[in-house]
């Protein structure tokens, strides 16, 4: 999973790291001038609204399958959103939590691959935020110039 990186990004580190992102689980589907993709047959609200289905799909698979999973995120201190509402927060990681009657994984790890030489730098974030331990190894470093996303509107919560 990732937030708040790009996602060319995010899939090239997964795809070094053989794991899946929801774009690998949806293969053509993904693909905007594949005949099997519903993306020019849907608006821009109806298209969001069918990736956020696919989101929250994707993580009951992973609630239910997995063990660990890992979120690729900008450096603390501002891992997240601060405005909140991204796919991942406001739907993916409470499934992962197990808040909307699922299994929960037992841990959320964070990797920050936009820094140099953090690509492979694991630390758990949940069920204990282990942000000290990136601290230790990286330090504090200046935050890096995000353009967040304001929400338009509220989502549906889980």
């Amino acid at each position: 999973m990732w937030s708040g990186i790009p996602r060319a990004t995010a899939q090239e580190w997964a795809d070094h790291h053989q794991m899946q992102t929801l774009t690998t689980a949806m293969g053509p589907l993904m693909i905007h001038d594949h005949p099997n993709c519903l993306y020019s047959s849907k608006s821009k609200l109806k298209w969001s609204k069918y990736m956020q289905g696919a989101s929250a799909l994707f993580a009951y698979h992973i609630a239910l399958e997995g063990d660990t999973v890992t979120v690729l995120t900008p450096p603390p201190p501002e891992r997240f959103n601060p405005f909140g509402e991204t796919n991942y927060q406001a739907i993916e990681e409470p499934i992962l939590k197990g808040r909307a009657g699922a299994s929960s994984v037992s841990q959320i790890e964070l990797v920050h691959p936009t820094v140099t030489g953090a690509q492979d730098f694991h630390y758990q974030f949940w069920p204990v935020d282990e942000a000290d331990d990136w601290d230790s190894r990286f330090g504090n470093l200046a935050p890096q110039q995000q353009n967040w996303r304001h929400p338009r509107k509220k989502r549906w919560k889980l």
